[in-house]
């Protein structure tokens, strides 16, 4: 028995073109994982500084950790978030911070963040997350 070989062609080339049209598929994935890596490390880093400039407001009536009146909260706060760019002003709830008179009530500290997505191949997402943290008044 015979056999019949017939060459269909040369394959050369084909591993090159097969890897021109997964490659952008791939970066997408690579650096879209990469950038929500990127924001999420930057919530979680508001997220401690909100942490930070509420209990500096929850510690304020004692006169604890230098923390004597509303504009070292936000000192605080924008420390608390190096490396990335300080937040806006935050709002704190109630208006005048922890007193002697409002000592065991809650005091908030929050703000809403903006932040943006790049991802290559794919338009730029700008979006805003709202960043909050609570302690009591000590």
């Amino acid at each position: 028995m015979r056999r019949f070989h017939r060459k269909t062609g040369s394959d050369r080339g084909v591993v090159a073109v097969e890897f021109a049209l997964i490659l952008p598929v791939l970066l997408l994935i690579v650096v879209g994982t990469i950038e929500f890596g990127r924001v999420y490390s930057q919530i979680q880093v508001y997220n401690g500084a909100a942490r930070e400039g509420a209990r500096c407001a929850a510690v304020m009536s004692s006169g604890f950790a230098g923390c004597d009146d509303l504009g070292d909260v936000q000192t605080r706060i924008d420390d608390a978030s190096d490396p990335y760019p300080d937040p806006p002003a935050a709002t704190i709830t109630p208006s005048t911070g922890c007193t002697g008179d409002n000592i065991g009530e809650d005091i908030s500290v929050s703000w809403d963040q903006p932040l943006s997505l790049s991802i290559p191949f794919w338009d730029d997402i700008e979006f805003t997350s709202s960043i909050e943290a609570t302690f009591r008044c000590e």
